[in-house]
């Protein structure tokens, strides 16, 4: 199934993309601002949809959201890897984990570790989301990074190999075993015909 079929069977169960589009991320920037091209088949959702809300459970992180002043995240792509890296947040706790050998908590090191995790996002669960950065070296295929979740109340990890958009497509059409665990509650319309809320996009950036 290639990366268009898969958005528009997402389509059919979440909805359309937002009115009007979504600004694309300037996604050439990538390589030099992170070092690294995110996966196709999550830039592509990200040009179709943006950052959103699926059920007002399941939120998915794009390099597009505009940094909260209380925070200190830094806007786009750095923005984005702020979810892993921020020194006093989720993953600072499971990086520790790792370093500690508590490898229960969290088998994997964290991004910028070589073949860490990266969070693409989370749910109300307190459940994560990553891709695993693993590949060949010198240079990983990010269109082959499996999908890391950490269920938090479970304390288990599943690895997904399939990639981003598959993974997401299994979850909502609850075909995924812990379909329930990511999408919490099942899915439901939250407004305007669709299952999700937009959250924003690049253009949010750049107004910064």
């Amino acid at each position: 199934m290639d990366i268009e079929e898969m958005l528009d069977r997402l389509g059919v169960v979440i909805g359309p993309p937002p009115r009007g589009g979504v600004v694309p991320v300037p996604w050439a920037l990538g390589p030099q601002a992170l070092g690294f091209q995110l996966p196709a088949d999550y830039r592509a959702f990200a040009d179709r949809y943006g950052m959103v809300s699926i059920s007002d459970e399941l939120h998915v992180y794009t390099p597009s959201a505009a940094p909260s002043p209380k925070t200190g995240q830094p806007p786009g792509f750095e923005g984005f890897v702020h979810f892993t890296t921020e020194p006093y947040g989720y993953g600072a706790m499971l990086a520790q984990a790792y370093r500690d050998g508590d490898y229960d908590e969290c088998p994997y090191p964290l991004f910028p570790a070589e073949g860490g995790l990266l969070k693409w996002g989370n749910n109300y669960n307190s459940d994560q989301f990553f891709w695993l950065m693993r590949g060949p070296d010198p240079d990983p295929d990010p269109d082959r990074w499996p999908v890391a979740a950490k269920f938090d109340s479970m304390r288990e990890w599943d690895l997904f190999e399939d990639g981003f958009l598959e993974f997401l497509l299994a979850a909502v059409t609850e075909q995924h075993p812990y379909h329930g665990d990511v999408v919490p509650g099942g899915m439901k319309q939250v407004g305007d015909g669709r299952a999700y809320r937009p959250r924003g996009d690049w253009s949010k950036n750049l107004r910064e």
